[in-house]
């Protein structure tokens, strides 16, 4: 099941990406960096417009299922779902 969507959390760290302000630290395989930066650009549609009331499921799945494919990147995985209130290891 969904947990609450932190809102506010995630409106924070999207509004800092788009500014600039977190870039994605570090060298990162091309899917990886591809895969953030899309998940980013969907994330501001979402601040953007506050009547959509969450990312997308394909966004968050294709994010997680690249992100999954490299072991170091298993905390940034957890967070993200906990922010997203996605339960980690729910099959959608």
């Amino acid at each position: 099941g969904m947990k609450k969507f932190n809102r506010k959390h995630f409106e924070f760290l999207i509004n800092r990406y788009s500014e600039g302000k977190s870039k994605i630290q570090g060298d990162h395989p091309e899917d990886v960096r591809i895969a953030i930066d899309t998940f980013f650009k969907a994330g501001k549609m979402i601040v953007d417009h506050p009547e959509i009331e969450m990312i997308p499921a394909e966004y968050i799945s294709s994010l997680i299922s690249t992100l999954s494919k490299y072991p170091r990147y298993t905390i940034l995985v957890k967070e993200l779902m906990t922010i997203l209130g996605v339960e980690v290891g729910a099959k959608s």
